[in-house]
């Protein structure tokens, strides 16, 4: 590992594993206005820094000239994807029993030999497997433990 890296893991469920167990929520997210622009890895820098203002920059910079015009609609889509996000961990809890949270990967400040799962940047983390509880002991085979490196 390089200097200034630092390790990073967790279990991760893949995208098309997730898409499998919840996918109207994937597709609610997906289709909604702006995801073409906005994107996993927006969503993941979003979740992982708590920081909404990285869905906020990716939606102002579609109205480069109207910034002032489109602070509603900015704090709206914020909403409508927070309310997404909330339904797909809700969803993914009820049907797994385990719990969704997300990581951001970036590729330029990660190793070669990184394999984290990630969808676009996103890492898709699970929470609960450790100690497999019935509900990890179902999915072990799909939900797997990855590390990876990302710089900082």
């Amino acid at each position: 590992m390089g200097m200034g890296t630092f390790a990073v893991g967790s279990f991760v469920i893949e995208y098309d594993d997730l898409k499998k167990i919840c996918p109207e929520e994937i597709c609610t997210i997906e289709n909604e206005k702006f995801f073409g622009d906005v994107d996993w890895s927006v969503i993941a820098q979003w979740q992982t820094w708590d920081d909404p203002d990285q869905l906020k920059d990716a939606i102002y910079d579609l109205y480069v000239n109207n910034e002032e015009e489109v602070d509603d609609i900015v704090e709206q889509y914020v909403e409508i994807y927070d309310k997404h996000i909330t339904n797909l961990k809700n969803s993914f809890n009820a049907k797994t029993g385990l719990t969704l949270y997300f990581d951001h990967y970036d590729m330029d400040g990660g190793d070669r030999y990184d394999n984290p799962g990630d969808k676009d940047g996103c890492v898709f983390c699970v929470d609960g497997m450790v100690q497999l509880t019935p509900a990890g002991e179902k999915f072990k085979d799909i939900v797997t433990q990855r590390q990876w490196t990302q710089y900082g």
